[in-house]
């Protein structure tokens, strides 16, 4: 078989499980569209009370669960109050807390009311991505650490007033800057926040989640037994077409994004490809499985096993946001919610299905 022919397949088995899943959830929870209107480069996704937050380019747009309309929309690109500043391969990423959203950007952090009035917003340090409240804290990745020629991601606390606390976890990054390679299936350093503690999954030893306090004491480790699935032909090739499909490789081309970085291919798929905690449960998705849907573990947050779901593919974020840690589905009162792109239309849509 082809590689083209075998794409071709893939790409049709891919479509008809997700018109199967429309057809079954309703593409919503009680029907209606599935289309995001005004939505054209997301940077990120995030569920709750009811409603959908999609951020892009600094701005944040709120639609409603019911029937995807768009409530309110607020933020947006500048410099000013409220406003996040453009950069390049940069990704917003949106926390929904009890009484207020808290947006990350390039420099600063900001805080909106629920109806999106600006509240206030302190500057950070560049570099640092994906900062999240825990308790009077934050946490956040440090993507570009580098101890003589090796590049680190940290996950680190920082303190109300900005000042680091301490570092919490570290692994290699995927990109490597000094010695030119780049992991063309990352291996993300990855993390969540419940409530008061800090998740952070340790892939690169295995399948291991460290648990920490909102002052950054370890509270326990949950480690488990896993066999990873070996990287097939087919799985680089898939691969190799998400990168070249990502917006920032299309614009500069394949042929000289390659010639940059030592393009490297792993022998087995990460032990934890992404987690996420929700509802009182560990959601760690692992590798690919039988037709075309991904295994996901179920924890309690003690560690102990709540299940397995097979569920549909998540894997539609850009390249490069996937490098960011960025995604493009959540979790939510036990279903999973993606977001794609419909290359027929170009219309954005959301994907609903419930996790049994």
């Amino acid at each position: 078989m082809t590689t083209s022919l075998r794409l071709t397949l893939n790409t049709l088995a891919a479509a008809a499980i997700l018109l199967t899943l429309a057809l079954r959830a309703g593409s919503l929870p009680g029907g209606g569209q599935k289309v995001l209107a005004g939505v054209f480069e997301p940077e990120t996704v995030k569920v709750a009370d009811g409603e959908l937050f999609v951020v892009e380019k600094g701005s944040i747009l709120v639609y409603s669960l019911e029937d995807l309309r768009l409530l309110r929309k607020f933020g947006g690109q500048g410099e000013g109050p409220g406003e996040f500043k453009a950069a390049d391969f940069w990704y917003n990423t949106v926390t929904v807390l009890a009484d207020e959203i808290f947006v990350d950007g390039f420099d600063k952090t900001v805080r909106f009311s629920k109806d999106g009035r600006f509240l206030k917003e302190a500057r950070k340090p560049l570099g640092i991505s994906r900062m999240v409240p825990v308790g009077t804290n934050f946490a956040a990745v440090e993507m570009s650490h580098i101890e003589g020629d090796v590049q680190f991601e940290r996950l680190l606390l920082y303190g109300a007033d900005g000042a680091l606390i301490r570092e919490l976890a570290r692994q290699e990054s995927p990109v490597q800057s000094v010695t030119h390679r780049t992991e063309m299936i990352p291996d993300v350093l990855d993390f969540a926040v419940w409530e008061d503690r800090i998740y952070a999954e340790r892939s690169r030893l295995g399948f291991v989640i460290d648990v920490f306090d909102s002052g950054g004491a370890l509270l326990g480790r949950i480690e488990k037994g896993y066999e990873r699935t070996a990287v097939t032909r087919e799985h680089k090739d898939q691969a190799l077409e998400r990168i070249k499909s990502d917006p920032f490789v299309k614009r500069l081309g394949f042929g000289r994004f390659e010639s940059m970085s030592t393009l490297v291919w792993p022998e087995r798929w990460p032990a934890i490809r992404d987690l996420t905690v929700a509802d009182d449960r560990i959601y760690v998705r692992t590798a690919p499985t039988r037709d075309g849907r991904e295994t996901w573990v179920i924890l309690t947050l003690e560690g102990t096993d709540a299940g397995r779901a097979d569920l549909l593919p998540v894997d539609d974020a850009p390249f490069l946001a996937t490098l960011n840690g960025v995604k493009y589905h959540t979790v939510h009162n036990g279903h999973l919610y993606v977001i794609r792109n419909n290359e027929r239309t170009d219309d954005w849509e959301l994907f609903v299905e419930r996790i049994k």
